[in-house]
């Protein structure tokens, strides 16, 4: 495609011009011509001035000046220093267009293995250095007994349960349950879940013995 300089260049020169005649009949200065004619608009001050001169320069050739202005702007723009310079220096050579590869591929699950293990290696530190779960499931605080006791619940499975300081079973699952036998009265009852790093987690509850 033709350039608006070149489009000038090439209808002055087909009908036997030269630059002295066409700045004698356009008033247009010589060296502003040339400037056109070459698309060097860096030298003539003003997008407005620009235009004025491409339009009377195309009347003068017998060229549309609307055609005429037109390839300019598809080919020129005013940058933010009020300077026209070619649009292909505001737009980017060649386009970057994003592309999925394998080596993206193998980096995206590299990162996703990394944060899980991460993750599993946060989760097991916790689980570790905090105390163990329980619950009590029966009795409940408040409740009152005519006789015996009997305590249930559930903890970690490798955590071991005292009630009131008397050691119980608990089974695989960390279900543990016993029979106590307590006083007549208020009587608090104190149960307690100890893990392997020797964190510990209690529960205390008030039964009643009538």
């Amino acid at each position: 495609m033709k350039t608006v300089g070149e489009i000038l260049s090439e209808k002055r020169r087909s009908l036997g011009l030269s630059l002295e005649q066409v700045e004698e009949e356009t008033k247009i200065r010589k060296n502003f011509l040339e400037a056109l004619e070459k698309n060097e608009f860096s030298q003539i001050s003003g997008i407005a001035t620009i235009k004025g001169f491409l339009r009377n320069y195309a009347v003068f050739l017998g060229l549309s000046p609307d055609n005429v202005l037109a390839i300019f702007r598809r080919d020129f723009v005013e940058n933010e220093k009020g300077q026209v310079i070619p649009r292909t220096i505001l737009e980017p050579l060649s386009k970057k267009q994003f592309f999925w590869t394998p080596k993206m591929t193998f980096l995206f699950f590299l990162c996703f293995l990394t944060v899980g293990i991460v993750f599993f290696l946060a989760r097991q530190y916790q689980k570790v250095n905090q105390a163990p779960f329980l619950e009590v499931s029966s009795p409940k605080s408040g409740e009152v007994f005519n006789q015996s006791v009997f305590v249930s619940g559930k903890t970690d499975k490798d955590a071991t349960v005292k009630i009131n300081g008397i050691l119980i079973s608990v089974d695989q699952n960390g279900q543990f349950s016993e029979k106590i036998t307590l006083p007549r009265g208020e009587n608090n009852l104190i149960v307690e879940a100890v893990n392997r790093k020797g964190k510990k987690r209690t529960v205390s509850l008030v039964v009643i013995i009538e």
